[in-house]
């Protein structure tokens, strides 16, 4: 969708084919936490994601004043309990880190009781022996708020169609086939359908898949099912990010707070797997989640979700966003987020 956005401001006509809804995949969730990498051992992805970071609240602010939509950022920050003195070195370097590679943005070691000051009873004290690191950095969005405004202003200037599946892609010829025998002509073509990207580009970097693999399947790069939580529970916008080992809890307005999540790799496995079933055995983060935060242990929940989200063997260890040219191809590009953290770049401009 930004995609879209981008070419429409442009100049360029567009037309965006969605295979289900807008919000059918991995983005259209509720979680909607934006968090850095840690800042130590930098490098070129964690850069990336820095930039869109520190830009992604004025980019939400022009989408907001164009559509007259909310789409429930704020930069609320991120407590991340610490549970040992062992661990007391690494908060060091990465304060350190953050220094030098967070300009305009702070990380700092709570110790308590400033921590549980601070939290004001969001964060189990318990839980934060030695205080928690603090980072002014980090953010939340309503993801489906988020998508309702960028589909407006593609409805309004340009053309979604909704229901449609491509079945191939000819970027020779440019030309788009769909499902249902129709093609489609196109000066350029960009594929942005997360981890069902792989299935589509595959017959078009079998000579690189053979030469560079090894790869999933053949396939370059694989599915990853997560799974999140909603809760509702009366709070302060103020509120903090908590997020420690893989558990976040993440509060959003409306006295609605999203924990999460799961990384399943074999989802695939076993009979007639579906992308968006939940999986009522795989709620650990939702127990983690109430240790972290006591007070939600008596909030309801409102709905469970669940989808698949891209882990890219293009580039890296699969959680690179492939943000560029396909190779070999001018006028094809591929937009595939990097593991759990393509709704933070999605905004940026394509990288290759």
């Amino acid at each position: 969708m930004w995609a879209a956005r981008r070419t429409i401001q442009a100049g360029k006509s567009v037309i965006v084919l969605e295979k289900r809804q807008l919000g059918a995949g991995a983005s259209g969730g509720f979680l909607g936490a934006l968090m850095p990498h840690m800042p130590d051992r930098w490098n070129a992805k964690k850069q990336f994601q820095f930039e869109a970071l520190s830009t992604i609240g004025e980019a939400i602010e022009t989408l907001e004043a164009d559509t007259g939509m909310e789409c429930g950022f704020r930069r609320c920050g991120r407590l991340i309990p610490v549970r040992n003195e062992q661990t007391l070195a690494d908060v060091q370097r990465r304060i350190d880190g953050a220094r030098q590679n967070w300009p305009g943005h702070t990380m700092k070691l709570l110790e308590p009781p400033l921590a549980q000051s601070l939290a004001g009873g969001w964060l189990a004290e318990a839980n934060a022996p030695f205080g928690a690191v603090h980072d002014k950095l980090s953010a939340r969005v309503n993801p489906r708020a988020y998508l309702a405004a960028l589909g407006a202003f593609v409805r309004e200037h340009g053309e979604l169609r909704e229901g449609i599946e491509v079945a191939s892609l000819d970027p020779e010829r440019r030309r788009v086939a769909l499902a249902d025998g129709t093609v489609i002509e196109a000066g350029e073509i960009i594929i942005a359908a997360g981890w069902e990207a792989y299935a589509l580009l595959a017959p078009l970097m079998s000579e690189m898949i053979e030469k560079d693999g090894p790869y999933a399947n053949g396939l370059p790069g694989r599915g990853v099912k997560g799974q999140a939580m909603l809760l509702e529970h009366g709070h302060s916008d103020e509120r903090h990010i908590l997020y420690d080992n893989g558990a976040y809890v993440v509060p959003h307005a409306g006295n609605r707070v999203a924990v999460g999540s799961t990384a399943e790799e074999n989802w695939q496995d076993g009979p007639a797997p579906e992308r968006d079933e939940f999986d009522p055995a795989n709620t650990d983060f939702h127990r983690r989640a109430l240790e972290l935060a006591p007070s939600l242990r008596n909030a309801p929940i409102i709905e469970r979700w669940a989808n698949v989200r891209p882990r890219n063997m293009l580039k890296g260890r699969g959680t690179e966003p492939f943000m560029g040219k396909v190779p070999g191809y001018d006028n094809l590009t591929a937009l595939i987020g990097g593991f759990r953290i393509g709704l933070a770049v999605a905004h940026m401009e394509p990288i290759g």
